[in-house]
């Protein structure tokens, strides 16, 4: 019996090491796609973030109509929101795939939906009946809105920490360095570089430190010919876009390998998807 419990021991025990060093938890760390709203070139705040479905970007309407300097009115009782704009009036209601542009009705292929006190949109559909031109930029998950004339009031600028190319080169950098890895593993890639941007030992932006050679080709996939023009899966950028957004799985870490480091056992951090993360 005594032997059957030092047995059970040991496995619990190995477990619990398997778990430490392979970076296993409780709460997986879960892919947030961080989209983006532009308008005129210019991100805007939202206090709901956006989000896909049933292959459509919907987007909260008082925010991106302000942003228009629209007006916005609500009707509790109808779910129903109101955008009034020069001679033009625009109706939507919460549940409904109908809305009215100046008392004509329009047809949508997906329903307007409420969240969080929001009411969400599908962003072409608005944005077209209030004639402005709608597009969607993959390389930084971007829904970029168009409306010539239009000024955008300084209270609804988002003042972004990093810019699109800080999404780009680091969504590059994560698809080579990480094929094949978790949404984990690529969230931790990207914050070895931003963690390196914050520390004195490195340069201070993304680009550099990807192309830094002062100790030798810190990322040699970056010095690829192919690699200024590769265009990355969809998960980097969003991995990218986790790490700018603050999502930091590895703390510290300023390095990473395939094999572990000789020397730099103590420095270990976690091991992830079997990369070698280190302080």
């Amino acid at each position: 019996m005594e032997k059957l419990h030092r047995a059970v021991l040991s496995l619990v025990l190995a477990f619990l090491v398997l778990t430490l060093f392979t970076g296993v938890k409780a709460t997986a760390l879960k892919e947030q796609l961080f989209i983006t709203i532009k308008i005129n070139g210019q991100p805007v705040f939202t206090d709901t973030n956006p989000y896909i479905k049933q292959n459509r970007t919907f987007v909260p309407i008082r925010f991106i109509a302000e942003s228009f300097n629209m007006e916005v009115l609500w009707e509790q009782e109808e779910k129903k929101a109101t955008v009034k704009y020069d001679d033009l009036v625009l109706e939507v209601w919460i549940g409904s795939n109908k809305f009215l542009v100046n008392g004509e009705e329009k047809i949508m292929d997906v329903e307007v939906e409420g969240v969080n006190g929001r009411t969400m949109v599908p962003v072409r559909y608005f944005a077209e009946a209030l004639d402005c031109s709608v597009d969607w930029n993959y390389m930084t998950a971007s829904v970029e809105i168009i409306k010539e004339g239009a000024e955008i009031p300084a209270s609804s600028i988002f003042h972004r920490s990093y810019t699109d190319e800080d999404i780009i080169w680091l969504a590059r950098i994560v698809h080579v360095e990480g094929h094949g890895l978790s949404i984990r593993g690529k969230v931790a890639i990207a914050n070895v570089v931003l963690n390196r941007v914050k520390s004195p030992d490195f340069p201070d932006t993304v680009y550099d430190v990807i192309f830094d050679k002062q100790h030798g080709k810190q990322f040699p996939p970056a010095h690829r010919e192919s690699f200024p023009e590769l265009i990355p899966d969809l998960s980097c950028v969003i991995a990218a876009k986790m790490a700018l957004e603050r999502i930091n799985n590895i703390d510290n870490c300023l390095y990473f390998n395939h094999v572990p480091f000789h020397g730099k056992s103590k420095d270990l951090y976690m091991v992830i998807d079997g990369e070698y993360f280190y302080y």
